[in-house]
């Protein structure tokens, strides 16, 4: 439901790690572009289908449950929000820590020099729950929009994003995450969020204008 509402806007502004990732990338040091690498966004549909749909339905125990394979081997999440602080109060905690703690610390401390590196690392090549949106980006309610009227192809909207996507040519991309960048940047308002579907997918002065189109006609019929 949230999918076909919203896209991957859940991403840019409600995703906490999203969030943590932004302040990481804010740390001043050389910042390295990820349009080279796009082949890599690709692999959070593989941990999609692999670690979260096809391993615990295949890989099950003897009461016929499997793991949360991607929760338990791979999302850093889970340490920083919930391992790291609790061993730091309970010793008996840190005495259980093993093996698959400091293998997803090890995750934790990757991903947090790469968000330091390039913008949004888990989001783009990782994260299965951002590939999941991703699949709605295309049909749902809130999006994107270009006026090819007003649109003068300066280019400023795709220099800015830092997702990759040009909205001018794919306004909304799989891996557009809704953060309105791009209509900031642009110098003749061609960009804007759409809603609905259909006449719903207009924006709200295009709305008023059809309706107004549509009494003058009714007006004049009737006269």
């Amino acid at each position: 439901m949230l999918g076909v509402l919203l896209g991957r806007f859940i991403c840019g502004f409600l995703c906490p790690f999203g969030w943590l990732q932004d302040l990481l990338h804010k740390v001043p040091t050389k910042k390295f572009s990820t349009k080279k690498l796009k082949p890599l966004t690709y692999i959070k549909y593989a941990v999609l289908l692999l670690a979260v749909v096809l391993l615990p339905v295949l890989i099950v125990n003897d009461l016929g449950m499997g793991d949360p394979y991607f929760c338990k081997y791979i999302c850093p999440q889970g340490v920083l929000e919930g391992a790291l602080p609790l061993s730091a109060v309970n010793e008996g905690i840190r005495l259980a820590l093993g093996k698959l703690f400091s293998w997803k610390l090890v995750v934790l401390i990757s991903v947090v020099v790469l968000s330091v590196l390039f913008y949004r690392p888990f989001c783009k090549w990782i994260c299965p729950l951002g590939a999941f949106y991703a699949l709605f980006n295309k049909v749902s309610l809130f999006g994107m929009k270009v006026d090819e009227h007003k649109c003068v192809s300066c280019g400023k909207c795709a220099k800015v994003c830092k997702m990759d996507v040009d909205v001018t040519k794919t306004p909304n991309s799989t891996e557009c995450i809704r953060c309105g960048k791009c209509i900031s940047a642009c110098p003749t308002d061609a960009v804007s969020f759409q809603y609905g579907f259909g006449m719903l997918g207009k924006t709200v002065d295009e709305n008023a204008k059809i309706e107004n189109k549509t009494n003058k006609k009714e007006t004049k019929e009737e006269l």
